[in-house]
């Protein structure tokens, strides 16, 4: 965690400050710090300020010296620094340079939340160098003691206006920070842009860049000659979902950067695309969604926490698992489940991971109300989803569940869409028995002894299979169902079960003697298919 102007105030350099104005932004994280010389606007100050970029968590020092009686002007730059994201002015040689601290700037501050400080007054004895050394000296130590940056910069960039809210103001922060220039390319590299570290590196860098691109193929990273030193250019690993849509560089004097680093960088960029993009809440929960099923803890609390979500509730998942391999992206499917669900529960994460739609929800603690729900839910997915096997799985109480559960649905869709081809919505049950059954199709002992079962009724009459299959399977063993079904009098089912008791000595409609006769028809269908 990066130090604050709380921090600074406590400093031994800074003894005998005052605050004088934005009490509330106190908490605003120092990275860096400035000294303001020439404070009156001329055309070269409005060259500087046209672009608005963003300097990122930079404390201002200075004196007004050259504008000590203009107040309006004074006023002017605290709006302009305000703007380009400065955290704070320390005003200093207050009684000596600048006569007094007028009530208009002070007001103006407020205003702004913007902290004014005023070292103590009437003093020549204080210097800049002091105040410099330690505050930098404080940022060093607090980045050594903190290895992870992510979280820190995703809270900073988050707490920006949204008009600061940008990707070049997080490579900002992250620059200054790693104390590096970082590059963010397109596909093929024709278009690049750029923060630098030092800033005069600029012009270096947009010459060479190609160049170094082209020297770099293949390869992970680069050194390269700066002037009468050297620089390492590394490539940080790629994490977005299209490996070749952005590439990110960082270029650093003297020293590589660790692995770490690189994997951190990349992953920032990529959360920060993602979150911010046209649709942000989206793709907060695209990013929830992705650490949940991966089991990434860390990363889900600190999203969670950073968007207010409590993902602590979240007990039940729906996998939406596309039929055809070929199916896309559908936003019109993403809103119409949004809509079902919503309806029906307070708390709903919905995104794709991979090619699937999952669904996050808390559900009731009874059975019977989430029954309930998911009876009055399914007319509706019926309707829209005939694309799709859903899963359903309650009781989750733990990310690793909820990964073991995703990687099971994966793994074993097919085998229990193939046993329970009629259920609309299939449960953790379903997926965890058609796994128990594609374990035995190799153990061929074992399977052989269940196919035994049915090779009697074949020879009777392969009629009491297929009713078996259907009774067990399809139906809740509910004899009208199977009729239904099967387009028979519901006499002839009672009358197929019958015959299939007396030939196997098994009863159909009672454990445990269900239980062998529905693992043989489950086998069957699996082999059948």
């Amino acid at each position: 965690m990066s130090i604050t102007l709380a921090d600074v105030l406590r400093l031994p350099s800074m003894a005998g400050a005052e605050v004088l104005s934005g009490h509330n932004s106190l908490l605003q994280p120092v990275e860096s710090i400035n000294v303001l010389e020439y404070a009156e606007i001329s055309d070269e100050l409005e060259q500087f300020f046209g672009s608005n970029h963003y300097e990122g968590s930079e404390l201002i020092i200075t004196a007004f010296a050259n504008i000590r009686n203009d107040i309006e002007t004074q006023c002017e730059n605290i709006r302009r620094y305000h703007s380009i994201g400065a955290v704070g002015f320390i005003l200093f040689y207050v009684g000596f340079l600048l006569p007094e601290v007028d009530q208009r700037l002070i007001d103006l501050c407020n205003e702004l939340e913007f902290p004014l400080i005023c070292m103590p007054k009437g003093r020549l004895n204080i210097r800049y160098s002091e105040i410099i050394g330690e505050i930098m000296f404080e940022v060093f130590r607090s980045r050594q003691r903190e290895s992870y940056f992510v979280s820190d910069l995703l809270q900073r960039i988050s707490d920006l206006p949204p008009h600061q809210r940008n990707i070049k103001a997080l490579m900002r922060m992250l620059s200054d920070h790693l104390h590096a220039s970082v590059i963010l390319t397109d596909p093929f590299s024709q278009d690049h842009l750029c923060v630098c570290w030092p800033r005069a590196l600029l012009d270096t860098i947009q010459d060479n860049l190609s160049k170094w691109l082209r020297k770099m193929e293949g390869l992970n990273s680069l050194q390269i000659s700066l002037g009468d030193s050297i620089g390492h250019l590394q490539r940080c690993p790629v994490l977005f979902s299209d490996p070749g849509e952005r590439c990110v560089y960082l270029l650093k004097y003297k020293d590589s950067l660790s692995e770490d680093v690189l994997w951190q960088t990349s992953e920032l960029i990529r959360l920060f695309i993602n979150i911010w993009s046209k649709n942000p809440q989206k793709m907060v929960t695209t990013e929830i969604v992705r650490a949940i099923i991966n089991d990434d803890v860390g990363q889900m609390t600190r999203l969670s926490q950073l968007f207010n979500i409590d993902v602590s509730k979240l007990n039940q998942m729906w996998l939406f698992h596309p039929k055809d391999n070929s199916q896309q992206y559908s936003e019109s499917i993403v809103r119409e489940i949004t809509e079902y669900f919503s309806s029906h529960y307070s708390l709903l994460l919905i995104s794709y991971y991979e090619e699937n739609l999952v669904v996050f929800t808390c559900a009731p603690d009874r059975y019977d109300q989430r029954q309930e729900l998911l009876d009055n839910i399914c007319p509706l997915l019926a309707q829209s989803c005939a694309n799709y096997d859903i899963v359903c799985y309650d009781c989750l109480q733990t990310t690793k569940s909820v990964r073991n559960a995703y990687l099971d649905s994966v793994a074993c869709l097919d085998a229990a869409r193939k046993i329970y081809p009629e259920k609309l919505v299939m449960r953790s049950s379903d997926i965890l028995f058609a796994r128990q059954c594609c374990a035995l199709l190799g153990d061929r002992e074992r399977l052989q002894q269940y196919l035994d079962i049915l090779n009697q009724l074949q020879t009777a009459n392969p009629v009491l299979i297929s009713t078996l299959e259907t009774y067990l399977l399809d139906t809740p063993s509910n004899m009208a169902q199977t009729a239904k079904l099967l387009f028979v009098h519901l006499n002839t089912i009672k009358y197929r079960l019958h015959i299939a008791q007396d030939l196997l000595g098994y009863v159909p409609s009672q454990m445990p003697d269900a239980y062998p006769l529905y693992m043989a028809v489950s086998l069957n269908r699996l082999l059948r298919e």
